[in-house]
């Protein structure tokens, strides 16, 4: 396993449509004063609080700012190129917006986009970002896996819908650091994350940042060469052994393929899916872990794994202790 993650090796990308690939400079101050009194109201959502009557007409103003927007759109610097690196590579992609398809067409045609077959905006798509749902669909309809697809956005919702949906998060044209805890990586310009992608840099993940800051990169490229057996008696239980033996950088975890998810097991563990009930417990802890910790594997074939400690908050002390050895 390496314990890094490289853009350019993502098996899809989702791209945000205003101020990703278009620059509409929107400004819906005036529709929340009018609307909801001043305060940063979901624009989508928040209209539910609206009378029938009174929502028409909000969200037809809400479509004519945006419309007005895209008239006057400016190609984001960048967005041509990375768009023809994507097909170069034969990489799957898709346009995820809020923005509603009249608004996306009319941008395109004023900056001379062709849109991809793959474009989904608000009112084309059966879930709206940041519901993990638009994501995770719009992963499964360009046929790539959402657990090795990146999202790239210039806004906190952008952010917040990957991270929601077990993607990885990049933002551009932004390096906001209050919404740091929400992304992958931030690039000051689109150009920067092209430039990131072309020339195959790795990054620190995002579920890695914190055993990085204290440990360093050597920690990591060392951490991930082991594999642990997951104990019979996981302490407090299975789900938090696992997430903290990851947390850790540890590149595997070895169950026996015999081991099954009983239903008084999945008691103990109830972050597994109740639908794994019965079935192989490396199976659960695959679907567990793969949105929190998707570089880490589970194996049920290895013959050099380590017997780690049950008890989960043992286990720094345990794989500090193995890495002073070098083994």
């Amino acid at each position: 396993m390496k314990p890094f993650w490289c853009p350019a090796e993502a098996s899809g990308f989702l791209l945000d449509w205003d101020g990703v690939i278009a620059d509409t400079k929107l400004d819906f101050s005036s529709l929340r004063e009018k609307y909801f009194g001043g305060r940063r109201a979901l624009l989508i959502e928040d209209a539910c609080e609206l009378s029938p009557d009174v929502r028409e007409v909000y969200m037809q103003e809400l479509e004519d700012i945006e419309m007005e927007g895209a008239k006057k759109a400016v190609a984001v610097e960048g967005a041509f190129e990375f768009i023809e690196w994507l097909k170069e590579n034969k990489k799957p992609f898709c346009i995820l917006s809020r923005n509603c398809m009249n608004v996306i067409r009319r941008g395109a045609e004023t900056i001379g986009f062709e849109l991809p077959q793959n474009t989904w905006g608000r009112d084309n798509f059966k879930f709206v970002k940041p519901d993990p749902k638009a994501l995770t669909a719009a992963a499964e309809a360009i046929g790539s896996d959402p657990c090795r697809c990146v999202y790239v956005g210039d806004f906190i919702y952008d952010l917040q819908g990957a991270r929601r949906a077990g993607m990885r998060a990049v933002l551009v044209q932004h390096t906001e650091m209050a919404w740091r805890p929400w992304y992958d990586a931030a690039y000051p310009k689109l150009t920067d994350f092209a430039s990131a992608v072309k020339n195959n840099d790795e990054l620190i993940p995002w579920e890695y940042r914190e055993i990085f800051e204290q440990k360093g990169k050597d920690w990591l490229n060392r951490v991930c060469r082991y594999t642990l057996a997951l104990p019979e008696d996981a302490l407090p239980n299975a789900d938090t052994w696992l997430a903290s033996a990851a947390a850790l950088g540890v590149g595997a975890v070895y169950i026996a393929p015999d081991r099954i998810l009983t239903p008084d097991i999945w008691k103990k563990n109830p972050s597994f899916g109740i639908e794994y009930m019965g079935f192989a417990f490396a199976d659960a802890a695959r679907a567990f872990l793969a949105p929190r910790f998707p570089l880490i594997e589970v194996v049920t074939k290895c013959d050099n794994y380590l017997t780690a400690p049950s008890n989960a908050d043992e286990l720094m002390r345990y794989v500090e202790s193995i890495v002073m050895l070098k083994l």
